[in-house]
């Protein structure tokens, strides 16, 4: 379950983040729309809709130099500089998460989306987060949106052939002058029917023209092939396809009103796109008599709700004027792509179709490249530096600090770090080993140098953050001052001091054929005596779904390995017994569950309980 919640977490970061550059894209079209005027044709400006389709369907989009948002990310971080003043953060560090984190999401709808890991072994808490919250609103609002679209869509393909097919001689001899003359073989059918009230082209590979069965008293039959003609560039077009494409689209963005509203466009521009494809087939006489067609069908069909998986002729009023202003501007060789329209159209795509090259940094001195250390060090031990530290001061350089004056007059957001002879730094993403602190999130190597001063102990900790991994800029120092040789205790629930705990985890592999298999969660208790096969002791969610147990130690889809008696977790060094029991004829397991009550509070282990599967 937790695999499944986390992995929708991750998508919905994506999905947003895509959202948010998108919507930065569709402002950027519409203001270079307005600018050019609509000089470079009706097809050029629908044309540059299928970028931003393309933007939200492809979340990993090559780098380039030619990026907007190059020019973007620059904005963004001299907005940075000019209004925020170098600040040691490391509140979040307290949390687990380093200054680097917090720096480079100021820059998240900026940047290249890169490739996530949707594998996440960390303990499930019993409170959800906010991300969680969200990617479950999203989650419900797509799978309802999609459901719906579905059951209409059903409903609406039934009614359609149910309905018979229209042998009216008139109007199969007015399309099929059409198709000949738009060059069309595929075999297209007339519905007449009272489900829609404006002409609509339904179905791709078997496609239907639906008439609604009072058009004569709209419009005479001899207009009825300026309909037909319309409709026919829908098909020509592929306009039901796209039309698939943006539905889909705009139930996976359905949060984001600015993607809305420029797939809407994009939908008006289809029309427009039509009209001028359906005007070319027609004589230069006849160009004012579609045009007061559309609008004798759009004072009758005004209030007509476009159907799922149709394209209309008509679709609202608030496009008559355009489509009108470009009728009464027809010229046939506006439909064209002038070789200027062309080359406009690659460059905006390789423009805005790429992601920046240079967005993780600015004032660099690493030309945009993001800063990435060793960080794969053996663990060398250094008694020096085992135990507890409180911050004091931040500093440029180590020579700068003075004792008796503080340099940095803000909040030390570093107020300590508990380094333990195990190589940990307690509650924090850092590792360590003899003169360096590593952190292998963010792919740092920091020094740190250990002084005695007035006959006390400092520690110069190089700090590494988004000014150092972003910009190339050169580490600042924390300065901490020694406490304590032995880390500090964490307070259990029971108000007593304990040290975090590890588990000897070296232990030799030794099979268990009873234990081979897979083994389903059915309930998690604090004692296996409280286990009750008939009784559900835990009420929430079962975070922990399964485990398979493989040969030769290995657990399927897990970072923990297993011998005889023992399950064992070796980045938490702990090591959990289980113990297997028959219990009405079925297999049950007894896990021991260390999570961070055991680790860090000195709690005794709960149990999860398996059942034996196969």
């Amino acid at each position: 379950m937790y695999a499944v919640m986390s992995y929708f977490d991750q998508l919905f970061k994506i999905i947003f983040q895509t959202s948010i550059t998108t919507s930065i894209l569709i402002g950027l079209i519409l203001i270079f729309r307005k600018f050019t005027k609509g000089k470079l044709g009706v097809k050029f400006n629908y044309a540059l809709w299928f970028l931003i389709l393309l933007r939200l369907i492809i979340f990993k989009l090559p780098e380039s130099n030619f990026s907007i948002f190059n020019f973007l990310n620059k904005l963004g971080n001299m907005s940075w500089l000019v209004f925020n003043k170098k600040i040691p953060s490391g509140d979040i560090l307290q949390q687990g998460i380093s200054k680097s984190s917090v720096i480079s999401n100021h820059n998240v709808i900026l940047r290249s989306i890169s490739s996530m890991d949707f594998s996440n072994n960390d303990v499930m808490t019993s409170s959800l987060s906010s991300i969680t919250i969200l990617s479950f609103i999203w989650l419900i609002g797509v799978l309802v949106t999609i459901i719906y679209i579905f059951l209409v869509y059903k409903k609406l393909r039934k009614r359609i052939y149910t309905k018979n097919i229209s042998n009216n001689t008139e109007f199969l001899t007015i399309l099929n002058q059409c198709k000949n003359i738009m060059q069309i073989k595929k075999n297209v059918l007339i519905v007449e029917t009272s489900i829609i009230k404006t002409p609509a082209l339904f179905g791709y590979f078997k496609p239907i023209i639906l008439i609604p069965k009072n058009i004569q008293d709209i419009i005479s039959t001899d207009k009825l092939r300026y309909v037909f003609f319309h409709e026919l560039s829908h098909l020509k077009r592929k306009d039901v396809i796209t039309n698939w494409i943006i539905t889909l689209l705009k139930v996976v963005y359905w949060f984001n009103p600015v993607v809305q509203y420029g797939l809407g466009k994009m939908k008006e521009d289809m029309e427009i796109c039509c009209d001028s494809l359906a005007l070319s087939y027609t004589k230069d006489e006849e160009v004012k008599e579609y045009g007061f067609t559309i609008i004798n069908m759009i004072d009758h069909f005004s209030n007509s709700i476009p159907l799922i998986g149709t394209t209309s002729i008509v679709n609202n009023k608030s496009e008559v004027r355009r489509r009108i202003i470009m009728i009464k501007l027809f010229d046939k060789k506006a439909y064209r792509f002038s070789a200027m329209a062309v080359a406009s159209l690659f460059i905006i795509g390789g423009i805005v179709l790429t992601d920046a090259k240079t967005a993780r940094a600015i004032n660099s001195n690493n030309n945009g490249a993001v800063n990435v250390d060793k960080t794969d060090y053996p663990f060398v031990n250094d008694p020096n530096i085992i135990g507890e530290w409180q911050g004091v001061d931040f500093v440029d350089n180590i020579d700068d600090f003075n004792v008796n004056s503080k340099s940095c007059e803000d909040d030390l957001y570093v107020k300590e770090l508990n380094f333990t002879d195990d190589g940990k730094v307690s509650k924090t993403v850092f590792t360590w080993t003899k003169d360096h602190i590593l952190n292998d999130v963010d792919k740092t190597d920091s020094s740190y140098v250990i002084k005695d001063i007035d006959g006390s102990t400092y520690m110069f900790f190089q700090w590494k953050s988004g000014d150092y991994t972003i910009r190339g800029m050169e580490p600042s120092y924390y300065v901490l001052k020694k406490v304590s040789s032995t880390p500090s205790l964490t307070t259990n629930m029971s108000g007593k001091e304990v040290e975090t705990r590890a588990d000897k985890i070296d232990y030799p592999f030794v099979n268990d054929p009873e234990v081979l298999g897979k083994w389903e969660s059915v309930d998690f208790v604090q004692n296996m005596d409280n286990f009750n096969p008939d009784v559900k002791s835990w009420q929430g969610d079962l975070y922990l779904s399964d485990l398979v147990f493989d040969q030769n130690g290995k657990i399927k889809d897990k970072n923990i390995t297993w011998t005889k008696d023992l399950v064992i977790n070796a980045n938490d060094k702990t090591a959990s017994k289980y113990a297997i029991k028959e219990i009405n004829g079925s297999k049950y397991m007894f896990f021991e569950w260390k999570n961070g009550d055991y680790i860090e509070r000195g709690e005794t282990p709960w149990y999860y309980v398996l059942k034996q599967v196969n």
